[in-house]
């Protein structure tokens, strides 16, 4: 069996990270633990530059100490018995940031890539479909978990014989499962993989 995570939103708390920004920085009466409905949020925050804001947040120490969604013990021992590739849909120039913020957790994996549904105006950005292709070995149980449903579809269209899982986040409330199991925790995920 091989893993294939994304990051944001299954493992990170990338939401409650950027929301204590916005709050910090652009709208101070936002309540704590205010969850985004929307992934883009344009509807949420359309005052705000989202990109921009974005964008600033990616520079802060904050954006490395996202806190976790999981509970990095059995992530390890996850990991201490079947490759874990992170696959996570970030700007190239965060490679570094994201793999500080994975370290600043002890998080052990095999592998950290960039790949996913948005390409950042790079046209050879890779879908996450791309980088499973080049990451997997044939024969083995494939396992992919994202919270995007975008994620989600393109690999399960580029590998049917894969297990996918998507990661329930208020952004993908209203999404049709298809052709994937919708989970609520990475324990309820967990116990899929027995």
């Amino acid at each position: 069996m091989e893993l294939f995570l994304d990051i944001d939103g299954v493992i990170l708390d990338f939401e409650a990270g950027f929301m204590d920004f916005i709050r910090d920085e652009y709208i101070h009466d936002l309540p704590p633990g205010y969850v985004p409905k929307s992934w883009t949020m344009d509807d949420e925050f359309g005052a705000l530059d989202i990109q921009e804001v974005w964008d600033r947040f990616l520079a802060t120490k904050r954006f490395t100490q996202l806190n976790l969604l999981i509970d990095a013990q059995s992530f390890n021992q996850v990991a201490a018995r079947f490759p874990i590739h992170l696959i996570t849909n970030l700007p190239k120039s965060q490679y570094l940031q994201r793999q500080q913020n994975l370290e600043f957790h002890s998080l052990k994996y095999t592998s950290l890539h960039l790949a996913g549904h948005f390409n950042y105006g790079d046209e050879n950005y890779p879908s996450k479909s791309d980088a499973v292709a080049k990451l997997r070995t044939p024969g083995k149980r494939l396992i992919f978990l994202d919270d995007h449903p975008r994620n989600c579809q393109n690999i399960k269209n580029a590998f049917p014989e894969s297990e996918v899982f998507l990661m329930s986040r208020p952004h993908n409330s209203k999404a049709e499962v298809e052709d994937w199991i919708r989970v609520d925790s990475w324990d309820e995920f967990l116990l899929q993989l027995d």
